[in-house]
């Protein structure tokens, strides 16, 4: 996914120029368009710490500027997915922050899916009174004992499965028990929902950790690339311009 900076009809006097060009106002052209879209990046950073709750390091640094060329007068600020590529629509970081609508299946739910303690149909929320970590996210902490003790930790690089050894009744009598409730229509008093069983001063509670819905949990968009990209351009276009083509012309001389 990538939003583009290009020579538009409202920037008159480059495009008057650019309609009988040499290859000094190309070069220019692209210089400017490519710097333009260099801060366009900055301005996208910024963006991400104002909208997104602490966004980790990574989300931060999920773009890439595709330069414009003499022969291609268009610059580019890629979103890359996780794997570092250019982000498409089906990708599930940050397409639904951009443009709304529902997030993809996670890893774990796709995991507690495959071990019943999810339908097809079901997605889970953080609990409003879980504690998330640095980045706003469910800790990796807690996501790892759920799928232990689901036996649903293989494949996710967690190979530490609940068993009857010692250590592993150790393990989980640190981190409480987990389970999963059916819900209220099947006669449990507890709403849908992973919980945790931990011990306190007063004896046993319980705690929701994760609300299981039917369907999938929608975004709204948080993150707008369109709108940043416009005000950047209208902003620094023209100055970069005016910059590059001067040099331009004192080069060509």
């Amino acid at each position: 996914m990538a939003f583009q900076i290009n020579v538009r009809a409202d920037f008159g006097r480059v495009q008057a120029i650019l309609n009988n060009a040499g290859k000094q106002v190309r070069f220019a052209t692209a210089v400017a368009l490519t710097k333009t879209a260099k801060l366009a990046e900055t301005e996208v950073k910024a963006e991400m710490v104002r909208v997104f709750d602490r966004p980790t390091r990574w989300a931060i640094n999920a773009t890439r500027v595709v330069p414009a060329t003499k022969q291609r007068l268009v610059a580019q600020v890629w979103l890359k997915d996780r794997r570092g590529l250019p982000q498409g629509k089906d990708s599930n970081f940050l397409y639904p922050q951009v443009f709304g609508g529902p997030r993809g299946r996670k890893a774990y739910e796709t995991r507690l899916m495959q071990v019943g303690w999810l339908r097809s149909n079901e997605f889970t929320v953080p609990a409003k009174d879980l504690a998330l970590d640095g980045n706003g996210n469910v800790p990796v902490g807690v996501i790892r004992s759920i799928l232990s003790q689901a036996k649903a930790a293989g494949g996710l690089g967690y190979d530490s499965n609940a068993s009857n050894s010692k250590r592993s009744k150790r393990t989980v009598q640190r981190a409480g028990t987990y389970f999963v409730s059916r819900g209220k229509s099947t006669g449990n008093p507890l709403p849908r929902g992973i919980y945790q069983r931990v011990k306190t001063g007063f004896g046993w509670g319980t705690r929701l950790v994760l609300l299981i819905v039917q369907g999938k949990p929608k975004y709204r968009q948080r993150l707008r690339l369109g709108k940043v990209a416009d005000e950047t351009t209208n902003r620094y276009f023209q100055r970069e311009f005016d910059k590059a083509y001067a040099v331009a012309l004192r080069t060509a001389r």
